[in-house]
């Protein structure tokens, strides 16, 4: 098949960061320019761990018209593992790169992690199919859209985690300042329950407040009466699309591809965002155990689909069964 990349002229100019030291929670203020290019959308923003292989942090940047920008990244998370300098880069056309140095802060409690207060529940319940009377309709709907919609659970990596229940979030909003206050700094466009909780769905209390989407995952992973229930259920969903978790994605993830595909991205760059995605469910492909990838040989096909989907040209199912096919065939090695 034919390539048909667009040579772009655009780069970036400079760029700084307010501070060289960041702690955990800080705000990390990006600020420059580009060379503004109108066919570039966005400004890809990668945060790299201190030994290379890893990512802390993937983003986008929309540049104003006279080619300025300004970024704000919270820094400190689950990604955010180690001590140490971690690299900046922003890729526009062409790329630059800087360091910051990151101290964990001894005395924080991140957001995602356990309170001795208010655990939910993980024991298993009874396996009765759950009732399908018409439930509340208090809970906000997240149902996917055919276009693709800003979901508020991609917005910030790792949040809400997999392992909480929305009611540990709720708890935790309604009774410690400081906490709600980051919420609201962080989600000014979403109420709590859009962020953590669950859509409603026509079964009675499914999925419930008080459970984590790890649990119901476990249990459509583990249990073959409960996936055939849930498939009766909900034909044609998933159960990460029912949790909110949908594999519908942003647009600057599509520019990553687009990048990656005319070259403006190393193939382990782009190996490294695909983990990233993959594990932070942001691209979800079923059948495929989340590990870290590597390949030596991507096949120049997957370029095309890769640029072809980020124009809109095939779907993202499309897309993603193509990445699914490289794993199945060993062209990309699940480590």
């Amino acid at each position: 098949m034919p390539s048909f990349f667009v040579t772009s002229f655009a780069s970036i100019d400079n760029f700084t960061t307010d501070k060289t030291l960041y702690n955990t929670d800080d705000s990390i203020v990006i600020s420059g320019s580009v060379d503004y290019d109108p066919d570039l959308f966005s400004i890809i923003v990668q945060i790299i761990t201190p030994d290379g292989s890893g990512l802390a942090h993937i983003d986008s940047i929309i540049p104003n018209n006279d080619g300025t920008f300004t970024k704000i990244i919270n820094a400190g998370g689950p990604t955010w593992s180690e001590n140490g300098y971690y690299t900046i880069k922003l890729s526009y056309g062409g790329n630059l790169e800087k360091s910051i140095e990151y101290q964990k802060s001894s005395e924080y409690v991140p957001p995602t992690s356990t309170p001795s207060t208010s655990t939910p529940s993980t024991s298993t319940p009874s396996t009765s199919t759950p009732s399908t009377s018409t439930p509340s309709t208090s809970t906000p709907s997240t149902e996917i859209n055919d276009s693709f919609t800003e979901n508020p659970k991609m917005i910030l990596f790792g949040y809400p985690a997999f392992d909480k229940s929305p009611q540990y979030y709720i708890d935790r909003y309604n009774n410690e300042p400081s906490y709600k206050s980051w919420f609201d700094n962080q989600f000014p466009s979403y109420d709590l329950k859009q962020v953590v909780g669950y859509q409603s769905t026509h079964v009675e209390n499914f999925p419930a407040f008080d459970k984590s989407p790890q649990y119901y995952i476990d249990r459509y992973n583990n249990e073959p009466s409960y996936k055939s229930w849930f498939d009766s259920q909900f034909p044609g969903k998933t159960i990460h699309s029912i949790l909110g978790f949908s594999t519908y994605v942003p647009d600057w993830i599509k520019d990553y591809a687009r990048n990656w595909a005319i070259g403006e991205i190393s193939d382990n760059e782009f190996m490294i965002g695909l983990d990233f995605m993959i594990q932070n469910k942001i691209i979800v492909i079923s059948d495929i155990d989340s590990s870290s990838f590597s390949t030596e040989n991507i096949p120049s096909w997957f370029r095309n689909t890769s640029h072809w989907w980020a124009a809109g040209l095939i779907s993202q199912q499309e897309f993603i069964n193509s990445i699914k096919y490289l794993i199945q065939e060993d062209i990309i090695l699940i480590k």
